[in-house]
């Protein structure tokens, strides 16, 4: 099923210092038949996707399994395996990597032409399991001739914000890192894709039980260089939502399904 899986030891070191957080790109991940068995089927089901709209965050989502195909399923269950876990602590040096059957924040990811993800550090801590430490992403891209110009790239950030370091979402490429404080990443820019097409993905994540309760930590968005003092004030009223809403969700007062009914009742989606 995995390609890389058994050259994972060697690649060690250009995980660890790969700029500017421990992260590495691992091309032709799937077997290509694998490959393209599920991306027919997330293309398939991309009408039963979720709107995630806010000021920070324009994309769809699916992380309900009753929605998923088998071979996607097969995938995801096997990138949560043991065995596949075990390769991941050989790659990163981590022990101890747990997955999330809930595919909390996780899933299949659309954007489509006109959506974005402001750079950002991933929420820190689970928000139902909250001895759970995330520290480490999965990202699988499924995107058939991609095209520089649709402004899909994933950024990885400096913790300065002064530099950057890019990756296109091409068809069948990983990318794996760690997801800290400062591990600063998203594709910012609208996309320009033509309206039948858009950037696909499956994003898992992997957690450490720290064994005691954890202070609830959101996502984070952090503006670029070149943002406006009113682009930053709507950035930051944004994440006071969102911290609202995270602190309700962890308490288990509002869930998913709230807000995506509240997204879709303003949104007509």
């Amino acid at each position: 099923m995995i390609n890389e899986i058994s050259n994972f030891d060697n690649k060690k070191q250009i995980y660890l210092n790969n700029k500017f957080f421990p992260h590495i790109v691992l091309d032709d991940f799937l077997d290509n038949e694998i490959a393209e068995k599920v991306n027919n089927e997330i293309e398939n089901i991309a009408d039963d996707s979720d709107p995630y709209f806010n000021f920070n965050v324009k994309k769809f989502a699916i992380n309900d399994r009753e929605k998923l195909k088998a071979n996607t399923v097969n995938l995801i269950d096997f990138l949560n395996s043991e065995k596949f876990i075990k390769q991941l602590e050989n790659l990163t040096g981590l022990k101890g990597l747990i997955p999330d059957p809930r595919l909390e924040g996780g899933g299949i990811h659309y954007v489509k032409s006109g959506g974005y993800l402001r750079v950002h550090s991933d929420f820190q801590s689970h928000i139902i399991n909250s001895n759970w430490s995330r520290t480490l992403n999965l990202l699988l891209y499924f995107n058939k001739d991609w095209k520089s110009d649709y402004n899909g790239s994933i950024e990885l950030w400096s913790a300065d914000m002064n530099e950057k370091v890019t990756y296109e979402p091409i068809f069948n490429r990983a990318l794996v890192f760690y997801t800290g404080k400062n591990s600063y990443h998203g594709h910012p820019k609208k996309l320009t894709t033509p309206t039948n097409i858009f950037r696909k993905s499956i994003a898992l994540y992997y957690y450490i039980d720290k064994k005691k309760h954890l202070k609830l930590s959101e996502t984070n968005f952090v503006p670029l260089p070149k943002d406006g003092t009113f682009t930053k004030f709507l950035m930051k009223l944004d994440q006071l939502l969102l911290r609202v809403f995270s602190f309700l969700k962890r308490k288990q007062i509002v869930n998913d399904k709230t807000y995506t009914k509240i997204i879709k009742k303003i949104t007509k989606k």
